[in-house]
């Protein structure tokens, strides 16, 4: 009897299956929490960095780095209206 899946299919096939049971285990649990409970846990999982990541498309690496300024005037929805609506 052949596999359903060749191996790098059934690599991403497990690893989405991975991922989508951890996502269901953290709303089960989110969803046993009381409001405050669900804040805290929230605000303790933020992550405090700039999130940077590098991906590789057709053997070109590209890298993105995300800066934030915490003394903003504007949310990034603020912004990104006023661009796109000035522009």
């Amino acid at each position: 009897m052949s596999e359903p899946f060749g191996g790098t299919e059934k690599e991403e096939f497990s690893e989405e299956t991975a991922i989508r049971q951890m996502i269901d285990g953290i709303t089960d649990c989110l969803a046993s929490m009381t409001k405050e409970e669900r804040l805290a846990w929230f605000h303790s999982s933020q992550y405090p960095h700039p999130i940077n990541f590098q991906k590789e498309i057709d053997g070109t690496v590209y890298t993105v780095n995300a800066h934030f300024n915490a003394d903003a005037s504007e949310s990034i929805q603020e912004k990104t209206e006023r661009i796109l609506l000035n522009a």
